[in-house]
């Protein structure tokens, strides 16, 4: 199986498993930074830059907001995830401004969201489907990490005659999938019942891929967005 990201990335420094491919063995982790600054406090930088450290190793410094690590291998175990805000002379050194014990099994992808709970970073685990897709389809699968209600993510084909339309809405701290078509989509996420568009994104859909769209930040500050991922090659 052939994994690419498209997503801002720069290689991890963890000397564990190269993660060009999966192994059963193996379990892989994302981190994903879904928290704008505005929605901590007013006089942050929008892009909040992390520090993300795991089990005392530094694995990736002044992760942006909308950015993913690159996929990072583990032997199967119980792993501490810790974030704090970038240091660029000393990384991984300030205090920790959330955390999460993590459980990885072998086989298997999973993405550490970076998130907002009540004005206050978090951590919230979430599981990767990589399972195969059928050939002309992709899989969308939509994370509610937003400091929101219930979001619908809508998505409308771009660039064709006779657009098809889906939706799926998740609930907080959930995630839902559907199968749709390859393509081209405008994805628009809405509180569930609403119609005022909150974030929006035009996204690649290819043949055979997983789509991983999380909605972020914080619903009474108006932050919320979207951040994404595309793994491709799910033959």
């Amino acid at each position: 199986m052939k994994l690419r990201t498209r997503v801002f990335m720069q290689l991890a420094a963890l000397c564990l498993v190269a993660a060009s491919s999966f192994a059963a063995e193996n379990a892989y982790l994302y981190v994903s930074n879904a928290i704008p600054g505005k929605a901590v406090a007013s006089n942050l930088s929008p892009g909040y830059p992390l520090d993300i450290l795991i089990s005392g190793v530094c694995v990736r410094r002044s992760l942006a907001f909308g950015e993913f690590s690159d996929p990072l291998g583990f032997a199967p175990g119980t792993y501490d995830v810790e974030i704090s805000e970038a240091n660029a002379l000393d990384p991984c050194s300030n205090p920790a401004v959330a955390s999460l014990n993590v459980t990885l099994s072998g086989g298997t992808s999973s993405t550490v969201v970076a998130e907002v709970s009540g004005g206050t970073p978090a951590l919230m685990l979430l599981s990767d489907d990589l399972s195969k897709v059928a050939a002309g389809s992709a899989r969308f699968i939509f994370g509610q990490t937003a400091d929101a209600g219930t979001l619908t993510a809508t998505l409308t084909q771009v660039g064709v005659s006779d657009p098809k339309t889906y939706s799926v809405s998740s609930k907080a701290g959930q995630q839902e999938a559907i199968k749709v078509l390859a393509g081209t989509y405008l994805v628009q996420i809405f509180n569930s019942g609403a119609s005022t568009v909150l974030a929006s994104k035009d996204i690649v859909f290819d043949n055979q891929s997983a789509v991983f769209v999380y909605a972020a930040g914080q619903a009474t500050t108006n932050s919320v967005g979207l951040v994404y991922k595309v793994v491709d090659g799910l033959y």
